[in-house]
């Protein structure tokens, strides 16, 4: 095993293309470190310069204590997994395995001995004597898994491996791997444009976008505490609901109240002191966050909580919880970072009339449908908030 670092490390082409910027990261000696961001963002390009696939145009990537940017990448003691998994179709399943112990001119018997137990480890035993077109994709990728492990690197890297598999395939995929990472003890890097990957797979995450990193943390404080728009509105599915407000003394002049379109919220003093920061932003807007969890149909919420009257326009019953839709008449707020990532990895579609379409997470026994006007609680102590300008979070 082996910890990565990379320092400044830039990444451009000879057309003036930079895929990736400055990036400073560590990834601790058997971690599981996932990169995500949206298509093009430079993730695959880090990946490349770890393996000594791309040349590195600025700083510096060690493995272990070794710098390793003019070293070839047969010499990196790194094993890869790739999207199409890259297996020799007229050989076995073994064969596929065994290939890389084969050319390392290691004796037969401890070739058969690591492939046998790579099998046991990846369900793979009763399939050795198949051939790759007799295996489904699941059992592909486990070959190459298999392949990989049986090199005993001291680092693995998976560029989205699970990309070619189906939904349900996918899940159960992603605990393998998981459970087998955490068996063999191999520090990983993963790359991935599936938040959802990143979120259920990492022991820390790295969004990058641009080829700039934005935040790197573990996945539960991606998701609690996101470090500017861009992570806000990719973290998280549906993505948080991001809308300008207006912090302003309440009635009596002596709190502080949230103005968010026609609708007023109280700045509660457990928020304030969490985030003392907010009172410099005293009539000034700010970006409100609401991940949509922190809505609540009203008749089905405990008693007390700040409210909202809304007006449902459309819900999506799905068994374990209603996605609700509504408006408010505050206008959406989408960093231009945030502007490059499909409609599906946001929230709701960018609304261009000064209003924002909020999704909301119900409780299964809410009734709430489409046309029926509610009351809807806002859990105001969990929002975010961020500068209107430079698009980082306000903390503290």
């Amino acid at each position: 095993m082996a910890h990565v670092t990379f320092n400044s490390v830039g990444k451009q082409y000879e057309n003036g293309f930079e895929a990736v910027t400055d990036l400073n990261l560590e990834i601790e000696q058997g971690e599981f470190l996932v990169m995500v961001g949206p298509s093009g963002c430079g993730k695959s390009t880090t990946l490349r310069m770890i393996a000594g696939l791309e040349a590195i145009s600025s700083g510096t990537i060690a493995i272990g204590d070794q710098i390793v940017n003019d070293l070839p990448p047969k010499d990196r003691d790194i094993a890869m997994v790739f999207q199409n998994y890259a297996l020799y179709p007229h050989m076995t399943v073994f064969d596929n395995i065994a290939f890389a112990l084969k050319l390392a001119k290691l004796p037969k018997a401890e070739i058969r001995e690591r492939v046998n137990n790579a099998a046991q480890i990846l369900e793979l035993t009763e399939l050795l004597d198949r051939k790759p077109a007799k295996l489904s994709g699941g059992q592909r990728q486990r070959v190459a898994m298999g392949r990989a492990i049986v090199r005993r690197p001291q680092l693995f890297l998976l560029d989205e491996p699970l990309s070619n598999l189906d939904a349900k395939l996918r899940v159960q995929m992603r605990g393998e791997i998981t459970a087998l990472q955490r068996e063999v003890a191999v520090t990983t890097f993963y790359v991935t444009h599936d938040q959802v990957e990143a979120m259920t797979m990492a022991d820390r995450v790295a969004v990058i976008n641009r080829g700039v990193l934005q935040q790197v943390a573990p996945p539960q404080e991606l998701f609690d505490a996101p470090e500017n728009l861009f992570v806000a509105a990719f973290i998280g599915s549906p993505s948080m609901n991001l809308m300008e407000a207006t912090i302003q003394p309440d009635s009596v002049g002596e709190e502080l109240s949230l103005l968010v379109g026609s609708h007023r919220l109280k700045l509660t003093a457990e928020l304030l002191q969490q985030r003392p920061a907010l009172r410099k932003y005293f009539d000034r807007t700010v970006v409100l966050g609401i991940r949509p969890k922190d809505f609540e149909d009203a008749a089905v919420a405990p008693e007390g909580g700040q409210t909202i009257t809304a007006l449902i326009s459309n819900t999506e019953a799905l068994g374990y919880e209603v996605i609700a839709y509504f408006s408010i008449d505050a206008k959406q707020v989408v960093s231009e970072d945030a502007l490059d990532l499909d409609d599906d990895a946001l929230a709701t579609p960018v609304s261009d009339d000064g209003t924002t379409t909020v999704a909301a997470r119900f409780s299964p026994r809410s009734a709430a449908r489409s046309g029926d006007e509610i009351q809807v609680v806002v859990d105001i102590d969990n929002a975010h908030f961020f500068d209107l300008e430079t698009g980082q979070a306000i903390r503290d």
